[in-house]
């Protein structure tokens, strides 16, 4: 009798570290700020993008992390995403850095360019409380391009403050709202925005 008591409870003990081990990977997964963003796939070797955010074809794992680290929300018939973690030189953004961010007009309805922490995923604290542009907010020249420049200290124009007291990677989001039929058909293959590094 002792003997099967010993081989259930050595079967009840594997049988509970395996839940909690795997209950502990599946955790870890959800909330690495990262993951989120296993969605997305290389446009240009800056941008990002997936048409499963927001999509009912994405899976509960997608959306799980989405709802967990990302500040993405709406339903992929309203918008697409676009996120740059790198520069147009494959380099991680950093906020010690200064870069010039540039583009030409979208056909759709509004987009935006919004600057994140890359660790918290929030918008990063400054005091111009500025944590993005958009289409109708931002100079643009006669024939519609625009430029912001991101740096940790003041700039001529439109300008995205990154960390200046911290070397902190940082993400860039633009969110295309209800593009044209036309952009909805090379997506996602338009014109992305180029982001330069021009000093570090």
């Amino acid at each position: 009798m002792l003997k099967y008591a010993i081989i259930t409870l050595g079967a009840m003990s594997v049988i509970a570290a395996t839940f909690f081990a795997t209950r502990a990977m599946t955790v870890s997964s959800l909330t690495n700020q990262s993951s989120v963003f296993e969605a997305f796939e290389d446009v240009d070797g800056t941008w990002l993008y997936s048409d499963k955010i927001g999509a009912a074809a994405a899976s509960s794992v997608e959306r799980a992390r989405v709802a967990i680290n990302g500040p993405l929300g709406l339903s992929s018939k309203e918008a697409v995403y676009f996120v740059a973690l790198r520069d147009g030189e494959g380099e991680a953004l950093k906020s010690q850095c200064t870069y010039r961010v540039s583009g030409q007009p979208i056909d759709t309805r509004w987009w935006s360019l919004t600057l994140y922490d890359a660790v918290t995923q929030h918008y990063v604290p400054n005091p111009e409380n500025r944590s993005s542009w958009n289409s109708v907010s931002v100079p643009r020249d006669e024939t519609g391009q625009w430029q912001v420049v991101v740096a940790p200290t003041p700039q001529d124009g439109a300008w995205l403050p990154s960390q200046a007291a911290a070397d902190q990677s940082f993400d860039l989001m633009l969110r295309v709202y209800n593009p044209s039929a036309a952009t909805r058909a090379i997506l996602p293959k338009i014109d992305l925005p180029i982001v330069e590094r021009v000093s570090c």
